[in-house]
Formats: structure tokens, C-alpha cells, sequence
């Protein structure tokens, strides 16, 4: 325990990470903080959409919907249809933000019981189009493949969740485009490759590594206090990210309204086929970014133990991190080609919203497995094949 604090107090307890860690405390407060003034107005706007929108929520209401259409095709003549122009232009009249909000979840109703052409082809969505999928992959004597029991999993898991219903969720949404979006990966991934980067590449550069793994404590037990305070230090990052935005995005209006509502409310998460509640998904989230912060922690880990240079493992991580964003971001002719490399590529296993925001299964041994079951299973193996490469890669510099 002694050795693990040593350790810890090198990578994360020196006066330069301090001020780093501070520096990103400042940073995420401001995000979390800016995003929410930029989504609405004041807090007396919040007030009065928190009050317009209380009889407005619940299942799906023709009259509220047209009323809500009436307004929407007002303000997209004079705005355009970009929902981020609209919001921004309207954050200060909480009456057209609810009718926008409203015709919004109109469509998502629509797309619950008839999808909405065209669907992609690997994860169709809408009552009516997987039923006549499923019914058409029947005529062709396929019902007992892969596919078919695929779309039949989906259908049935879309029934008994039910119609989409309308909640005030716009805190809870803003919180989640901050942990489920590509600029989390930069805020969040970018500080924590240079603060890991040192374990064991400044040692290596030093030729200091030699003695000290051949010292009396062994090489396992430092090489472990050394993984021990990379999983301690990323977890304290990512729990600082996680808390300022989470603390600031609702600091200003001090409401959390719509805890309690299904994750379908969260226009992200419409496609979602989890029965998770909104409180929840942010528990879920938090500890799916925690894990997959300490996975990717421990690739840098690996790097380290194998470079001769702080700012060459620095490098190679973020290459590996931009890399993984560059595949994810091209063309979905492109990403279903490459099929797995995407889906447990940094860029998507580590944002919530690809991996809880729809229902992707695998074909596995015969057997349909979740993504969220196979990411889990993926990030495992790259993390114990981390933490083995390091060992191993260390076994052989120790002293005679």
C-alpha cells in the first residue's frame, strides 16, 4: 500500500498535476455551466417553461400537437429547420421552446409506430417497418435466422416499452450531449493521456527503471502499484469531469425535473430499447465512463512502459484516440464496412449515447448479445491485455 501511494504521488499528487487538475476543474465548471445558459434563457425563462411545460407532459396529445405545429412552422420559416439555430434564437421565450420541444416529440412518435424511411439497415426502428421486415424475411423461409430473431428481439422489447411520452428533461438532455458527445472525448481523454503518459516513460528515459524494478520490493509489486495509481488517477479525472458538469449544468436553474421520466423522453435517446429511467442512465453513464476512462488509461499505461519519451507516448496515444474519431466520423458506407473496428473503437465505445442510444446486438456462438454485454467484454480483454503486455514488457528490463 505504501508502494501505491508512492506511485500515486508522483503520477497524480505533484504541484504541476495539481494545477492541471484545477485548471480542468475551472474548464469543465465552464462547460457545464455555459451549456446550460446557452440551452435556455435565465433562470426566471426555466421557471416559466418548468410551469408551461407541467401540463403539457404525459402521452401524446393531438390537440398539443397541432397546436405545437402551428408554432414550429412560424418559427422555422423565420429561423430555418436547425434545431441548434432555432434554440439558439428562441432560449429566451420558454413558450416557443416547449411548442418546438412538443413538435419534436411529435416525430418521435410517428418513428415509434412507422419508422421513418429511410431506415438504416442494420438497426431498423418503428413498430410497422420491423413488423413488415420480419414478415417479409418469413415469406423467404429466414425466420430462424440471425437476422429475424434480431428484428423480433427489437419489436418486442419496443412494445413493452410503449409509446414515447412527453417530459421536461431539457436539464437532463444538456447533461447527457456533455457526456455523450465527441467533444467529451477531447475534454476528458486529451488531459488524461498527458497525465498518465509519465508512469513509466520518464523512468525509461532516465535509464532509472533498471534499478528500481530490480530493487527489493520486485518487479511486480511496483509494476502493479504503478497500474494501481494509473486506475486511481483516471478515475479522479473522470470523476472530476463528471461532477463539474453534472453540478454546474444544474446549479443555475436548481431543478431536476424529470428525473423519474423514461430515457425515450431524451430526443438522443428515442431509439433506446433499455428500460432505463433518465436518473439511471446518468448512473449508468457516470460508471461507463469511468471504466472506459480506465481502459483506455491503461493502453496509455502500455505505451509508456514501451516508449523511451513523456511526449512520444503523449503522441502515440492521442494518434491512437484521433484515429478512432476520424473512422467513427466518415460515412456510414465506410463505418458498416469496417463494422467492428468502429463499434469498439475509442470514438463510439466510449460515448453513451452510441452504445445505450439505440439496440445493437451481435451474432455470438448463436446467441444475440447486446452491445453494451460485448463492449464490456471487448474493453476486459483490451484492458488485461494492457495490464499483461506491461508486465511482461517490464520482466525483461529488470537488472541481473
Amino acid at each position: 500500500m505504501s508502494l501505491f501511494r508512492f506511485e500515486l504521488r508522483k503520477l497524480l499528487l505533484n504541484k504541476k498535476t495539481l494545477l492541471l487538475l484545477m485548471c480542468l476543474l475551472l474548464l469543465y465548471s465552464v462547460v457545464g455551466l455555459t451549456s446550460t445558459m446557452f440551452l435556455i434563457g435565465g433562470n426566471d425563462s426555466y421557471r416559466a417553461y418548468e410551469e408551461l411545460t407541467a401540463g403539457w407532459e404525459g402521452p401524446f396529445d393531438s390537440k398539443k400537437a397541432a397546436e405545437a405545429e402551428k408554432i414550429y412552422q412560424e418559427i422555422s420559416a423565420r429561423y430555418g429547420t436547425d434545431a441548434r439555430m432555432i434554440a439558439r434564437s428562441i432560449k429566451d421565450q420558454p413558450e416557443i421552446i416547449l411548442a418546438v420541444n412538443y413538435h419534436a416529440y411529435t416525430e418521435r412518435v410517428e418513428e415509434y409506430w412507422n419508422g421513418t424511411p429511410p431506415e438504416s439497415i442494420e438497426d431498423p426502428y418503428g413498430i410497422a417497418l420491423l413488423q413488415e421486415k420480419i414478415a417479409e424475411l418469413e415469406r423467404k423461409g429466414k425466420q430462424n435466422t440471425f437476422a429475424c430473431r434480431k428484428l423480433s428481439i427489437a419489436l418486442k422489447r419496443q412494445k413493452e416499452l410503449g409509446e414515447p411520452k412527453f417530459a421536461n428533461i431539457l436539464l437532463w438532455e444538456n447533461l447527457f450531449n456533455n457526456w455523450g458527445e465527441n467533444m467529451m472525448q477531447f475534454l476528458l481523454f486529451v488531459p488524461l493521456t498527458f497525465i498518465i503518459a509519465p508512469v513509466f516513460a520518464v523512468e525509461r528515459s532516465s535509464g532509472m527503471d533498471n534499478l528500481i524494478l530490480s530493487s527489493r520490493n520486485g518487479r511486480r509489486k511496483i509494476v502493479t502499484a504503478k497500474l494501481l495509481s494509473i486506475l486511481a488517477a483516471s478515475t479522479v479525472v473522470v470523476a472530476l469531469y463528471l461532477a463539474a458538469t453534472f453540478l454546474f449544468g444544474f446549479l443555475p436553474h436548481g431543478s431536476f425535473h424529470g428525473w423519474d421520466a423514461a430515457i425515450q423522453s431524451v430526443p438522443t435517446y428515442a431509439r433506446s430499447l433499455f428500460p432505463f429511467k433518465v436518473w439511471q442512465l446518468a448512473a449508468v453513464g457516470a460508471v461507463w465512463l469511468i471504466f472506459t476512462g480506465a481502459v483506455y488509461s491503461l493502453m496509455i499505461g502500455f505505451i509508456s512502459s514501451r516508449m523511451k519519451s513523456q511526449m512520444g507516448t503523449a503522441g502515440v496515444s492521442l494518434a491512437i484516440l484521433f484515429a478512432n474519431v476520424g473512422l467513427a466520423s466518415m460515412s456510414d458506407t465506410v463505418t458498416q464496412r469496417l463494422g467492428a473496428l468502429v463499434d469498439f473503437g475509442l470514438a463510439n465505445v466510449t460515448l453513451i449515447k452510441e452504445v445505450f442510444g439505440g439496440y445493437k446486438v451481435f451474432h455470438v456462438f448463436g446467441m444475440c448479445v447486446s452491445y453494451p454485454v460485448m463492449a464490456v467484454f471487448v474493453m476486459g480483454v483490451i484492458a488485461a491485455a494492457a495490464a499483461f503486455g506491461t508486465y511482461r514488457g517490464q520482466r525483461s528490463r529488470t537488472a541481473a
